[in-house]
């Protein structure tokens, strides 16, 4: 932190102090160099990081008892560049695109391209984030993510890009490449902030993209006094174009940088992070280190259960067993948000605190309630063809939509169509016969109708990719057709829908301060806790079963990795041996103690 003139990379392993560090080389900035603070620009990857930066700052400056007359400038990658963007005129006050117009501009290029039958609400947030990844560079298989071809998607993207210039609107990504294309561009521009930010501080330096990183170098010139911080070992942002070869182009690009390692660990005890180090030390992009744990001991349990059901009874009994005090320093975490979403709702169901937002917003956001939305529309909303075409081949029906030509299903020019083939007008007569049955009676049985005679929760059996999320699917469609037990006929589903989650989010708006902690490996990075529990350390969930690359493969071990080492005293690994299951191969070879 000492560090002054040109490039310097920390690599800053878990529990090392990589904020103490950051916010001790602003104030050596400050104080020993006399660098004016509003020279100073802290890039972190979170909005949440950059004001825990911020605060943290300003209780060491008022404990030094400095007044200074400007301040030290705070933000993230995002924040910076629409901050150059609207100082230079680029963009307007209110030319960010809000998510909810996202979805409807994507929704209604949907139906332009008569590809309403992709209009649920996976489907547009698989192809909001497809365009996402597109723009940051990440290589994506359009047509295994969202089921379009790669020509109908280039149709949307251009759509899509279109309208937000037509319009004079960006969305998040833009902030980034169109703050590129202009520093690259505009020399005056690129000059005016390379003479604002003298020295520069990017915490979480693995989080970012090769379009960051180009920022990155172009702000610090010509000086490059670029001080990073990261730990190439928690690049787990692969999704989002983030590469830890970034950290090591670095050293190549800066010749002469300075590099320093903290691997100190002042976090976890010595045997949680002996195990941390045999896991990682398999990943073959990394640094090479050591890690060297400052407290000693340290306890780690591994279980194997019979079965899911088995594990989570065992956890949640274990969980009860717990004080307050201690239920409030422990996580459960988990390898996907539909995991979290299960052991959030149990918790919940054993009547234990769940810390975080006591609301579940991913319930009323998913595929299923928008073809029950889709088909409860068909029904009370004059028979539409829209609507129709989001559910008539779930299960497979083997329909075109080329034989529904009209904006409204018309059964008899349907069956014209198909007279020709006499196992499809069978087909078709009970297909018409069991709606027409729907709409005489209460929504909430149409929709058993629906999933049980015309074979929905075939469907759904189908989709899933194994018994447990089978389970979780029919149990949600469960929780969903109840809903409608309240819905009067006529009524915008859609509407009626909003009004159930607003009145929800009322209800629900509150944090829950106590409690245990159940999140997901992505979010919990950032932070620790006294006891972690990591369920579901299963071969084919840890790493996924989709990952074929060792890029794909070495960037999971980081998950895990990361997972590990946000423990400081307890951990408990478990996994299930139901189906032929296994534990990870991340795991092979580490002998861990059995309780």
């Amino acid at each position: 932190m000492m560090h002054l003139h040109g490039p310097a990379e920390i690599i800053a392993g878990p529990g090392s102090g990589k904020t103490f560090t950051i916010i001790h080389r602003i104030l050596y900035l400050i104080n020993q160099c006399h660098i004016s603070p509003e020279k100073i620009l802290v890039i972190t990857y979170t909005q949440s990081a950059a004001r825990e930066m911020k605060e943290r700052y300003r209780r060491e400056i008022k404990n030094l008892s400095v007044t200074l007359s400007s301040s030290v400038i705070f933000g993230t990658f995002h924040s910076v560049c629409y901050h150059i963007l609207q100082q230079s005129g680029v963009i307007g006050p209110s030319s960010l695109i809000k998510e909810n117009d996202r979805r409807r501009l994507l929704q209604s290029i949907l139906n332009h391209y008569e590809l309403s039958s992709a209009n649920d609400y996976d489907t547009v947030s698989l192809l909001l984030d497809t365009i996402s990844k597109k723009k940051n560079g990440v290589k994506t298989e359009v047509t295994i993510c969202t089921g379009i071809s790669e020509e109908d998607f280039q149709k949307i993207r251009n759509a899509y890009d279109s309208y937000l210039h037509e319009q004079r609107k960006i969305d998040f990504d833009d902030m980034i490449t169109e703050c590129l294309k202009l520093l690259r561009e505009n020399t005056a521009i690129r000059m005016k902030y390379q003479q604002q930010f003298s020295y520069i501080l990017a915490d979480e330096f693995q989080d970012i993209n090769f379009p960051q990183y180009q920022i990155l170098k172009l702000l610090a010139l010509p000086e490059n006094n670029l001080f990073v911080v990261g730990d190439d070992d928690q690049a787990i942002y692969g999704f989002r174009g983030a590469t830890p070869g970034i950290m090591k182009q670095f050293t190549a690009d800066f010749d002469g940088c300075c590099q320093i390692m903290l691997t100190e660990n002042y976090r976890s005890k010595s045997e949680i992070v002996n195990l941390a180090e045999k896991v990682i030390k398999e990943n073959t992009e990394r640094f090479e280190k050591q890690f060297y744990p400052i407290n000693n001991g340290g306890q780690i349990q591994k279980l194997c259960f019979e079965n899911r059901k088995e594990e989570e009874r065992y956890l949640i009994q274990t969980l009860k067993a717990l004080p307050q005090q201690e239920l409030n320093q422990t996580a459960i975490i988990l390898r996907t948000n539909l995991d979290a979403f299960q052991y959030r709702e149990a918790c919940h169901e054993a009547h234990i605190p769940v810390k975080g937002n006591v609301s579940v917003p991913n319930k009323y956001q998913n595929f299923i309630l928008s073809d029950f939305i889709a088909f409860i529309s068909y029904l009370y909303l004059g028979h539409r063809r829209s609507d129709f075409l989001c559910f008539m081949n779930k299960p497979d029906r083997f329909l075109l939509r080329e034989a529904f030509p009209y904006e409204t299903i018309d059964r008899k020019q349907v069956m014209s169509y198909y007279r020709k083939n006499n196992s499809m007008l069978i087909s078709l007569k009970y297909l018409f016969s069991t709606l027409e049955l729907a709409e005489k009676i209460s929504p909430n049985l149409a929709i058993a109708l629906f999933r049980h005679n015309l074979g929905y929760d075939d469907y759904l059996i189908g989709k899933a990719s194994g018994t447990e999320e089978k389970k979780r699917y029919l149990k949600l469609a469960d929780d969903l057709q109840a809903l409608f037990k309240t819905y009067i006929p006529g009524t915008d589903p859609k509407e009626f829908m909003k009004s159930i989650t607003e009145k929800e989010a009322c209800s629900n708006k509150t944090q829950e301060l106590n409690g245990v902690s159940v999140i997901t490996m992505h979010a919990s990075k950032g932070l620790e806790f006294n006891n972690v529990y990591l369920p579901d350390v299963n071969e084919g969930i840890i790493p996924g079963k989709k990952c074929l690359t060792m890029e794909a493969l070495e960037e999971e071990r980081r998950l895990l990795y990361v997972a590990i080492t946000r423990a400081r005293n307890t951990l408990s690994i478990y996994y299930t041996k139901e189906r032929g299951r296994k534990l990870s191969r991340f795991l092979e070879g580490i002998i861990l103690p059995h309780p």
